[in-house]
């Protein structure tokens, strides 16, 4: 970070990546819960020197930098305060004759949360917003949990093998498994014996045992419960858009999938099927019909994520797959598991690797659970708007929004098209979100923070999915940084294509 960026930075109030402390002789207390929120959440900056008063930051300077800063580092590396030794990037500024002191604090590894202060496991911290807060008793198990070195699907548990699975399940695998061509044949086993040989049941001292993997997979419904007594998913099918909520009007249409993730695999197509974009498509050469609907990509690799990387430990949350007019939203319990950016191409960690490995082998989840390029290739192919995925570090749930607003993707080419005007067909292509965005750029570049105060929204989400995304992903709005996407100094402008818009529109 330069000294510019920082002093744009601190025209904005406090958010989720940035803390102000005074900090003027000493390290306050209050900057450790900081700390290990940081390092809990995403990471953040803590600075020294600011003072924040109502929200207002205002610079007031470090009177013993060489003090406060020996301090602070050689605290973080002792564990005097804090459980985990912290390795932070330090950076000092001199402006206007005050001194600041600046640290970035980074995520901590999912095997070393959560950090701690004063060997006291109760006094985990987590980021939200502009507040530090203490974990409650579910988020500390939720970090231990994903803490472990063994995945929970790797477990066994101690039931009958021969009394605990549906062989209706099982039967519908085996076929699917064995009509794959680099499959070994595995006809001549028994079920049993077909799930040992996949590693889904396991020798133990006291005889073959199942996995959780192959409870959640292929369980009879007692034994399901036993173990997961949630649903495996919520499908929702809603007649208006997202947010509206007429009163008195819930969901239209809806499946609890109750039974095991085959079963629930199995229930999702029906539901989806019944909203679905379906062609009518002829071969020219075989004459024969393809209902194959447009979308199935994006929906299904969607849906296999939710069953792939959800917290199937946790057992107060349930995912969720709510289809609205104007979009589907698949939420599940369990933030990704995975380091970095998650469509980069390679491996990726995987939470629950045992089901994962299971689609793989009948042709699913060829990504090993991650396919979210493909989730993002079939639905921008489509015209439709980019599919915004979120990882809530804090909540600890993972989200695919899929937005069904094709004509925004095309819209910069509609506009380029046209010269002196622009149609009434294109300009109506763009939502009312979109255009108060594009107002508020009028003047010049704007922050996330100075956009949300001027539409006047609270809900970050909201201002990412319903106006800053879609207006990005139509051209109508650039990055000022667009190879720092996430720089806390970052600002949108309108390009060409938005101005045109903006005239024409008048």
């Amino acid at each position: 970070m330069t000294q510019d960026e920082l002093l744009d930075r601190l025209q904005h109030p406090e958010w989720c990546d940035l803390e102000c402390k005074k900090a003027q002789h000493g390290v306050s207390e209050d900057a450790w819960r900081t700390v290990s929120a940081f390092a809990n959440s995403a990471g953040g900056t803590l600075v020294f020197g600011v003072k924040d008063t109502q929200g207002s930051l205002e610079m007031v300077g470090v009177h013993e930098p060489d003090k406060v800063q020996n301090d602070f580092l050689s605290t973080l590396r002792t564990g005097d305060k804090l459980n985990r030794m912290i390795n932070v990037r330090e950076e000092r500024f001199n402006y206007d004759g005050l001194t600041l002191l600046v640290f970035h604090i980074p995520e901590s590894p999912r095997s070393e949360k959560p950090v701690y202060l004063k060997g006291d496991i109760r006094k985990s911290y987590i980021r939200r917003g502009a507040g530090d807060e203490q974990c409650t008793q579910s988020e500390i198990e939720r970090f231990l949990r994903d803490a472990s070195a063994e995945r929970y699907d790797s477990l066994t548990v101690e039931y009958d093998t021969e009394q605990c699975y549906d062989r209706q399940s099982i039967a519908w695998y085996r076929s699917r498994y064995e009509s794959r061509p680099n499959n070994r044949s595995c006809t001549g086993l028994s079920d049993n014996e077909f799930l040992f040989q996949l590693g889904l049941n396991r020798a133990t001292p006291s005889g073959i045992r199942p996995t959780n993997a192959s409870i959640l997979l292929f369980g009879a419904d007692g034994y399901l419960r036993g173990l997961f007594p949630r649903p495996v998913a919520d499908c929702q099918t809603f007649s208006f858009r997202y947010r509206e909520n007429p009163p008195g009007i819930r969901w239209i249409d809806r499946v609890v999938m109750e039974s095991n993730i085959i079963q629930a695999w199995l229930s999702f197509f029906p539901w989806y099927l019944k909203f679905a974009s379906i062609p009518f498509r002829l071969d020219p050469l075989t004459m024969e019909r393809d209902d194959t609907p447009l979308d199935l990509v994006a929906f299904r690799e969607s849906f296999l994520n939710v069953l792939c990387h959800q917290d199937y430990q946790d057992h107060t949350r349930k995912p969720e797959i709510r289809h609205f007019t104007d979009r589907t939203i698949f939420w599940n319990p369990g933030d990704a598991f995975a380091k970095g950016n998650l469509l980069e191409p390679g491996p990726k960690e995987v939470r629950n690797p045992n089901i994962a490995i299971a689609f793989r082998r009948i042709g699913l989840s060829e990504n090993a659970g991650w396919g979210l390029s493909d989730v993002i290739a079939n639905w921008t192919k489509l015209g439709h708007v980019r599919p915004a995925i979120q990882s809530d570090k804090t909540g600890k749930s993972f989200e695919v929004t899929l937005l069904d607003q094709a004509a925004l993707h095309i819209v910069a080419e509609q506009v380029n098209e046209v010269t002196e005007q622009v149609t009434e067909q294109v300009t109506e292509q763009v939502t009312e979100q979109v255009r108060r965005l594009l107002n508020c750029l009028q003047e010049g570049p704007l922050g996330t923070w100075h956009l949300m105060h001027q539409l006047q929204l609270q809900h970050r989400p909201t201002f990412l999915y319903d106006y800053l995304q879609p207006a990005l992903a139509a051209k109508l709005v650039a990055m000022t940084q667009p190879d720092s996407p996430r720089s806390p100094t970052q600002k949108y402008q309108l390009t060409d294509n938005g101005r045109q818009l903006l005239k024409c529109s008048v």
